[in-house]
């Protein structure tokens, strides 16, 4: 069995995403100069009170993270449709993901600045490494429908 170039960018967002899980993803800071830190699964103030409103960043980094393994696990068996069919979810997850971040820090911000984390880019460089695996899958899978069709005239 070869390994596959699409195969190592699968992986990469699998390690993305897993690592912006346990990451912070951004910092609220107050005009009275409270600071709140955002992770995917709370929001934890200065004082130490802390709120599960953000609980579901970290529920669609799971599921993506269970989707890119089994779309791992799968692209040892060359099934091209199930491939493209779970990349292109994972992809409408992650750019999901993004649209909850938006949502959330325009809610919880307020009149607060707002300082973003590196890990908050992590699951975007993910939907590239999906964006650039679903083209590798269509052109491999073209290539083998080429092979075949070359043979079958012959």
């Amino acid at each position: 069995m070869k390994f596959r170039l699409y195969q190592l960018f699968y992986l990469a967002a699998l390690a993305l995403g897993s690592v912006t899980l346990f990451k912070p993803l951004m910092y609220f800071i107050e005009p009275s100069g409270e600071v709140v830190k955002v992770t995917n699964f709370s929001l934890l103030a200065e004082d130490g009170s802390s709120s599960s409103a953000v609980i579901a960043l970290g529920v669609v980094l799971i599921v993506v993270a269970v989707l890119e393994l089994f779309t791992l696990l799968v692209s040892m068996f060359s099934n091209f449709e199930l491939l493209k069919r779970c990349t292109i979810l994972s992809m409408l997850l992650l750019a999901g993901y993004y649209i909850l971040v938006l949502i959330y820090s325009l809610t919880a911000s307020g009149d607060a600045s707002v300082d973003m984390e590196m890990p908050i880019l992590f699951p975007f460089v993910g939907l590239a490494f999906n964006a650039v695996a679903f083209m590798l899958v269509r052109r491999r899978e073209a290539k083998i429908v080429a092979q075949a069709l070359g043979f079958r005239l012959r």
